[in-house]
């Protein structure tokens, strides 16, 4: 019953109506096709001419709604959490938020410690960036390590597709602990 609150299937069902709606197009398209060309107007190229467009245009769109971190700059090992472990995948796309907002916050404290004029103050702006940088620099250290776990993960994949042996219950575990502290640093905040 889960499986119907999914994004799975839910992708899946929009690709079959895709599909459907692409099959009725081009049957359609075929039918208005013969009375143009009983009519003496051809055009059984140009309709599927664009039949065929639309249904590329509709597939790319749907790639970049399915996907849309291949167009952001998280590209490379990372994308097989989605399909592996979707909720550390989420902790790491809340990481890099939680890392975007701290640097910001570092600038920003930064620029009212310029325009400060008081010692006290500028103590106070001193504290509360090496907090931030502490912060950030837990935040980067959590990414990277996400990082390392994704490539080791799609090499043990890429093992298991070839046929070879691979430790996927350590990744597993290791998956389960990256998780917990993602989800502790996350909730930090």
């Amino acid at each position: 019953m889960e499986y119907f609150l999914t994004s799975e299937f839910w992708c899946n069902m929009l690709w079959v109506g895709l599909i459907v709606v692409c099959v009725l197009v081009f049957i359609s398209g075929f039918f208005f096709c013969n009375k143009l060309s009983e009519v003496g107007g051809g055009g059984l190229f140009i309709a599927l001419s664009v039949v065929a467009f639309l249904f590329i245009s509709v597939i790319s769109l749907l790639d970049e709604i399915k996907f849309p971190c291949l167009w952001d700059h998280y590209r490379g090992p990372v994308i097989i959490l989605a399909k592996e472990a979707p909720l550390l995948h989420n902790y790491f796309m809340a990481v890099n938020r939680s890392l975007a907002r701290t640097e910001e916050e570092i600038k920003k404290l930064n620029a009212e410690k310029e325009n400060s004029a008081m010692t006290e103050a500028k103590d106070v702006y001193n504290d509360q960036i090496k907090n931030q940088e502490n912060r950030k620099k837990e935040l980067e250290n959590m990414g990277y390590r996400v990082e390392q776990l994704a490539q080791r993960l799609y090499f043990s994949k890429y093992l298991t597709r070839l046929g070879n042996l691979s430790a996927d219950s350590d990744i597993e575990r290791e998956l389960r602990e990256v998780q917990e502290a993602c989800a502790q640093l996350v909730n930090e905040e």
